[in-house]
């Protein structure tokens, strides 16, 4: 499970608490046919909160659990997130990591789920806690060497008296999506998506699995938090992350310990130190479930009562901690690593419900709201500094103002700290606009409703509050907190609360000697039961619920389509969810038509026209609820306008006036091109960058390809200024069509369309595209990047079919969801759970975007160097012979059948679905044939697909890692070893 590092939405809270009020329930919806109908009969009270726009309901059982649900049916789903407030902050101090330890543990079962004989199995379990306890307290090295090498023989005794995966296998059957689960300082998080009529076994498989932890295949699964660990070695953030927390917070544990852990405290597990921190935060009032989507609360109270209703509550002890020392001076740091260089400030605060949330929130975004702040304008639009932000994070501890930059060519990190604290100094000053409090305000409402649409963000919004101890009301009313605030407050709360009280830390390019990398330990792969069947498990698979009907979109019925009065296509999608638009002009013409278009692009925002500077324009958007924004990739390019409805024409005006008027500014081209250079430099010091998009590129299409064929910094520098602008002012003199959702009806968005898209009569024909040819694989080859790291990652490609298939499109679904996806694939049972030699491992047939594309073959991992030969046989063995398991590969059809019967394409996004369909040479939702195949589908088909489309295939094997640690002789027995410089995959020079 992944942790998830954020900034936390409530950031902006203020400290007023409006009073709750009670309301009874609304009418039963009675297309929820979720459980017998005595679950209706009951009516339940529940805590709201007036003029909430998500209608939360509040709800706490008998034994102290929380309920927080928002209702939303736009599809026949709901997003579940259980939540416990426990984190790392919770970890004892000599076992830190636990937390997150825990949560990998949670997804193992307990002695109903998975057990096959639990009598026999705890007796092993027992024995395998007692040789952990005594592995920690023995000090002689060949001693505890010993110690675990009986681990793991009975480890491997114990996992033949498990069902492998059978929580992935279950919630995969409810038709489940995005089963995960994160930790973090003060919470952990299970999240699943589920359909309507699967929520009452949702409920009740979760009710078994969080009654116990039970600490099986305990060994294997720390191999893989070893391996998370070592990933974090090469994340620069994470390393400026820690250091900057221990500055701020030296006596708490936010800064003294991490979610991931001490290396020596994950070498030196306790099954007991796990074991009492279950029992003692994983309990009821300690925990909430939260619910967004199509149900009704009524019988989801019902069923929660009846479920989770059954723990037994317990005293939590109340979190305590020092209050930590003041900082009277500035406090410098710095970190090493290979990514770009980077400079971070950060200010302490008090936490949640404090009343330096609103004002650190508002502050925020003040300074930087990606538009129209005083660093937006004055730094990023100036072109003083490469990127530079702020933000607030709000802890329930604790709360953090930060403020980050990246330095332009020649600069210092010290000059960028230097500009930073000078747009903050502007703010203490009052050298702000008044008008710029309330249009923050005005952008962080439009974040909210576009937000509330989704599912997950309502969830997360809810979930957020309950683990900071928020009351709801807090979340409904933090706007109004802040527009309390005024100008005055803010010079005020800056001059007083922002001095020489901060820690800085620069993040610098060089090797990092201090990393520590946690080692393998002798680890025998255990065999993997797919086959056989817990009885729990048995029992469960058998209760099948109501199936519903899909529904697949009808383009025709769903987008409108009409012609201005100048030829202009006019694509219209009603958004009946709220108040808001988006626009696009789009242009089938795009870098491979004319490598030029992108650099024009990327100027535009740095220019004015005859009647607005640069900045300005960007705050006429802003106050006007409006974002503008142009991209152009290989094949097409977008202008966009969005926001506020009921700014549309008045943003049409300013759009269209940007276009035909934009002006020529040499000097915002010579220091966009310096800044193009420094981000070219930066991304070869990215490992993903290098692996997934430079990497990747070259083996699908050589040496030349469309990543790497772009201009050279020479090239750049001679490019006219005013030619570009050309290009710009020209892009509308070319075919193309405008797309419009909102909720303005299409004769309303046409009329305005008419009187200010302004167009020549005779369009230009577009441009004829540069097509890059896809290498044929003939041999297995190796392309091998040196590149400083902990860890080395390898993804295996291979070219399938010429052009997109429909036929292997729709096997291509159940091959991945059986073979290469999720918690209970084979890649994961064989590489994770079985051989322990990964973290990430996956593998996918992936079917292209455009019609004229082929098909390919990948597969991907990340282990340590010296597990890297193993992992490769591994994967590669099991993409030959693809183990064969006709019961799993019946619950990975059935889960594609229930995904698909509840899936509805949301209306923002049919538009989109439909010219994804239309790229690949469809007129149709292609989940139709997806779905009507998996009706018929049988095992044998699913093998002969294998055997056909995978099997035998040759690879181009891509590693990237550190040549030191690599076996470089081993690479050779695949394939003819390449070794390339970056600058062969990037297409540039680096610069020294």
């Amino acid at each position: 499970m992944k942790n998830i590092l954020t900034l936390l939405i409530l950031a902006c809270f203020g400290n007023l608490i409006a009073q709750s009020s009670v309301s009874k329930s609304p009418p039963l919806l009675e297309k929820n046919n979720m459980t017998t109908a005595a679950l209706s009969d009951i009516k339940y009270e529940y805590e709201t909160v007036p003029g909430d726009p998500i209608g939360v309901k509040i709800y706490t059982l008998k034994n102290g659990m929380k309920l927080y649900m928002s209702v939303n049916a736009d599809e026949p789903r709901v997003q579940t997130n259980i939540a416990v407030r426990a984190g790392s902050k919770h970890d004892p101090a000599e076992t830190t990591g636990l937390a997150h330890y825990l949560e990998h543990m949670m997804f193992k079962g307990t002695k109903n789920i998975g057990a096959l004989d639990w009598e026999k199995e705890q007796v092993l379990l027992n024995k395998i806690s007692d040789l952990y306890e005594a592995h920690r307290m023995e000090t002689d090295s060949a001693k505890r060497k010993a110690i675990y090498a009986e681990i793991d023989q009975t480890s491997n005794d114990a996992a033949k008296l498990v069902a492998a995966n059978e929580y992935d296998k279950m919630v995969s059957a409810l038709g489940a999506k995005g089963t995960n689960a994160y930790t973090y300082v003060e919470q952990t998080v299970y999240i699943n998506d589920v359909p309507t009529n699967e929520l009452g076994r949702w409920m009740d498989l979760e009710s078994e699995r969080f009654k116990e932890v039970v600490l099986r295949l305990f060994h294997t699964e720390l191999e893989a938090v070893y391996e998370e660990f070592n990933i974090n070695q090469d994340r620069d953030f994470r390393k400026v992350s820690a250091v900057m927390n221990a500055e701020l917070f030296p006596t708490h544990p936010y800064g003294t310990q991490t979610t991931i852990g001490k290396g020596e405290h994950l070498k030196n597990p306790s099954h007991v130190k796990i074991q009492e921190y279950f029992k003692k935060n994983y309990v009821p009032n300690n925990m909430a479930i939260i619910l967004s989507g199509d149900f009704n609360p009524d019988e989801a109270v019902a069923m929660a009562e009846k479920t989770f209703g059954t723990y037994l509550p317990k005293p939590i002890e109340p979190f305590t901690f020092e209050k930590q020392p003041e900082l009277t001076k500035v406090v410098r740091k710095e970190v090493l690593g290979q990514e770009a260089e980077s400079v971070q400030m950060a200010w302490r605060f008090a936490g949640a419900g404090s009343d330096d949330v609103a004002k650190i929130g508002l502050l925020s975004g003040i300074l930087y709201n990606r538009q129209a702040g005083l660093m937006d304008l004055n730094l990023m639009q100036q072109q003083k500094v490469l990127a530079a932000s702020a933000g607030a994070q709000t802890l329930e501890d604790f709360s953090k103002f930060s403020m980050t930059g990246k330095p332009r060519e020649g600069q210092t990190l010290e000059d960028v700290e230097k500009l930073l604290l000078g747009e903050l100094e502007k703010v203490k000053n009052g050298d702000f606009p008044e008008w710029l409090l309330s249009a923050v305000i005005k952008d962080k409402k439009l974040g909210e409703i576009r937000g509330n649409e989704s599912n997950n963000a309502r969830a997360y919004f809810m979930t957020t509050a309950f683990i900071l101890g928020l009351d709801w009301s807090q979340y409904v009313n933090r706007f109004k907190d802040m527009e309390k605030l005024t100008k005055a407050d803010i010079i005020e709360f800056a001059k007083t609360r922002f001095n020489n009280n901060y820690v800085v830390v620069y993040k610098r390019t060089g090797e990092d000697t201090s990393q520590t990398k946690v080692d393998k330990p002798a680890i025998t792969p255990i065999d993997v039961n797919r086959e056989e069947q817990s009885a729990f498990t048995k029992e469960f698979l058998a209760r099948e619920a109501t199936r519903l009907k899909p529904e697949f979109l009808n383009y025709e019925d769903k987008i409108a389509k009409t012609d201005l009065s100048t030829g202009i296509p006019l694509d219209y999608v009603k958004n009946k969810n709220n108040p808001t638009f988006s626009m696009n002009y789009i242009l089938e013409m795009g870098k491979r038509h004319d490598n030029l278009i992108p650099l024009a692009v990327t100027l535009l925002p740095y220019l004015g026209t005859d009647k607005y500077t640069p900045e300005e324009l960007q705050q006429e958007f802003f106050k006007l609820g409006l974002s503008f924004d142009v991209f152009a990739g290989d094949s097409r390019a977008y202008v966009t306008l969005s926001g506020l409805d009921e700014s549309f024409e008045e943003g049409v005006q300013l759009f269209e006036h940007i276009l035909s008027n934009v002006k020529a500014d040499p000097e915002a081209w010579g220091k966009v091109v310096d800044d193009m250079m420094v981000k070219r430099a930066n991304s070869m010091k990215d490992k993903r960058t290098i692996l997934r998009t430079a990497m990747s590129n070259y083996a699908k299409h050589g040496e030349n390809n469309p990543f790497n064929t772009r201009l050279t910094e020479d090239q750049l520098r001679a490019q006219d200024p005013e030619n570009l602008t050309d290009i710009l002012r020209g892009l509308m003199d070319y075919e193309h069509r405008i797309y419009y959702y909102g909720s303005q009806e299409m004769p309303q968005v046409a009329t305005v369309l008419e009187k200010e898209h302004k167009v020549k009569t005779d369009l230009k024909p577009l441009k004829e595209e540069k097509l890059y040819a896809e290498v044929d694989q003939a041999e297995t080859e190796v392309l091998f990047v040196d590149f400083p790291m902990v860890q080395a990652e390898v993804m295996l490609m291979s070219k399938g079919s010429e052009n997109f298939n429909k036929d292997e499109y729709v096997m291509s679904e159940l091959f991945n969801t059986y073979f290469g996806y999720g918690l209970s694939s084979i890649v994961f049972q064989e590489i994770r759970e079985s051989k322990a030699l990964a973290y990430s491992a996956y593998a996918y047939s992936a079917s292209p975007r455009k019609s004229r594309d082929a098909h390919y073959f990948q597969a991907y991992v990340g282990t340590q160097a010296d597990k890297m030969p193993d992992a490769i046989t591994a994967i590669s063995e099991i993409i030959e012979t693809m183990p064969y398991s006709p019961e799993q590969i019946e619950q990975s059809r059935q889960s594609i059948m229930k995904k698909i019967e509840t899936d509805r394409v949301a209306d923002r996004s049919v538009y989109w679905n439909y010219r994804g369909a239309e790229d690949r040479g469809v007129n149709y939702d292609l989940r139709r044939d997806v779905y009507e195949k998996m009706k018929t589908v049988t095992p044998e088909e699913l093998k002969a697909f294998q055997e056909k489309m995978i099997k035998g295939r040759k690879y181009t094997v891509l590693v990237l890692g550190n040549k030191e640690n690599v076996d470089m002789e081993y690479l050779k027995t695949l394939g003819t070893v390449k070794e390339l410089g970056l600058e062969e995959i990037f297409g540039v020079e680096i610069k020294p």
